[in-house]
């Protein structure tokens, strides 16, 4: 067993901007920015991981399955890779930053459920890719940063080094003004009567009894040319939510995320998902606002819509709670955010730990809230229909720190652009229901993007 203790080995004198330290930090760090730009939680940056788990899924060949199941399981592997790691905290460390960090795209659920194969997400990203970071600086209330780092008998000593660059990134941020407009994207579309033939083609789906919903999406790409860290520091302001993210690599590829919807967090015994689902413009008009919030809390669609995948989500978590303990917290309720309103629900469950984050990954990804009811045929049918491996989009980022107690969050890629080669790819998609509008479910898809979108 490897046991990793983290400690503060430093702290800034004066409050200091997540977004300066990003923007100052080297660039061959290979960093994850966990941020929480609401201001409603807590956000970090760690950097230079010491290992890595990475790859690709593709279908197992031994099988003759229409539609067989990944060669690898991911989860597995990320389990494997710490499975003998224990993870503790000095009192009054907050648990963030350090630990297993990455994420998981779409296509790995490949590994867990049957559904068409379609190309590779272009521009050689992998689909899963998970670092071990043992020093990360993590933001106080007062706006202070910390200097977190994981001391191991087993691995080398680098703290002196990390130390370093800490003060360096803190000396530069405190004398930088960030003051960035936000640099929307020239980004082509698919043709919105395509993505409406989509709906209309899972329409008749549900009509024949095969779906209850299905999320549906399309892509819209560009030439990006630009900083990916000062795209990111742009339009944190704008569209702030407590799962933002920004992610890098050695290779070049960013990914950048402003998603508002937790998929898994994971605290000992408990686990808590809060899928999202129902979208409304927000209103500058304060009265017309309150009035947009309230038609979507009684909106009968988007309510049956969040209740179908309030009960998916209840028996994803089933599979892996102890017998009895899911629960509902919340059916729905109405959260705002810059540009729109969301319906979101909460449910609850208890496990025990000793199952391990594989099977937990295994009986619940992909996230219910992407997919669609019942999820294996909702995952055949977009498949069919969108003809494109998702990537990262509809995937799920987040941080796992093994223990006897484990903690992690995992968001759902949602509001999540993925760069690489010179190309800027956002991907945005809707909840298709029996009643939904085709023209209705394209404008609301295109409401999604509009934070990023150049129109």
């Amino acid at each position: 067993m490897s046991n990793f203790n983290v400690r503060c080995i430093a702290r800034s004198a004066t409050a200091v901007l997540p977004s300066s330290c990003l923007l100052e930090m080297p660039p061959s760090t290979q960093l994850v920015f966990l941020d929480s730009s609401s201001g409603r939680g807590l956000s970090a940056i760690a950097f230079g991981p010491d290992d890595a788990v990475v790859g690709r899924v593709s279908p197992a060949v031994s099988t003759s399955e229409k539609w067989p199941l990944s060669n690898v399981d991911p989860a597995q592997e990320l389990e494997r890779a710490c499975q003998d790691e224990n993870w503790s905290f000095d009192a009054g460390i907050p648990q963030i930053g350090v630990g297993w960090i990455g994420w998981f795209s779409f296509e790995c659920g490949h590994a867990y459920e049957s559904f068409p194969w379609n190309a590779p997400y272009p521009d050689s990203w992998p689909d899963y890719n998970f670092g071990r970071y043992r020093q990360a600086l993590v933001w106080t209330p007062d706006g202070r940063a910390m200097l977190l780092y994981a001391f191991c008998d087993d691995l080398p000593d680098a703290s002196a080094d990390a130390l370093a660059l800490f003060e360096d990134v803190i000396a530069k941020a405190e004398c930088r003004q960030v003051d960035l407009a936000p640099q929307k994207q020239k980004l082509n579309a698919e043709k919105g009567a395509a993505y409406q033939d989509g709906v209309k083609k899972l329409r008749a789906l549900i009509a024949e009894g095969e779906l209850f919903q299905a999320n549906l999406s399309h892509e819209m790409s560009g030439e990006f040319k630009g900083n990916a860290r000062e795209l990111y520091v742009s339009l944190r302001d704008e569209q702030p939510t407590e799962l933002s993210c920004y992610w890098e690599d050695q290779s070049g590829r960013s990914l950048i995320s402003h998603s508002p919807e937790s998929f898994l967090n994971v605290n000992g015994a408990e686990i808590v998902s809060r899928p999202i689902k129902g979208t409304a413009h927000r209103e500058q008009d304060a009265q017309l606002d309150a009035k947009a919030a309230e038609q979507l809390n009684a909106n009968e669609k988007e309510i049956a819509e969040l209740n179908m995948i309030v009960d998916m989500t209840r028996n994803d978590l089933g599979r892996v709670a102890t017998v009895g303990q899911v629960a509902v917290e919340d059916v729905g309720s109405v959260v705002s955010y810059p540009t729109l309103h969301h319906r979101e629900a909460i449910i609850r469950a208890r496990w025990r730990p000793q199952t391990g984050l594989a099977k937990l990954i295994a009986a619940t990804f992909p996230p219910a809230s992407i997919s669609g009811a019942p999820k294996v045929r909702a995952l055949q049918a977009i498949a069919e229909i969108e003809q494109r491996s998702r990537g990262a989009y509809c995937g799920s980022l987040g941080y796992w720190l093994p223990s006897a107690s484990p903690h992690g969050e995992f968001s759902v890629l949602i509001r999540t652009a993925c760069i690489a080669k010179g190309t800027l790819r956002l991907a945005v998609g809707a909840g298709i229901v029996w009643d939904s509008d085709p023209q209705a479910e394209w404008e609301e898809t295109l409401l999604k993007g509009r934070y990023l979108r150049d129109e």
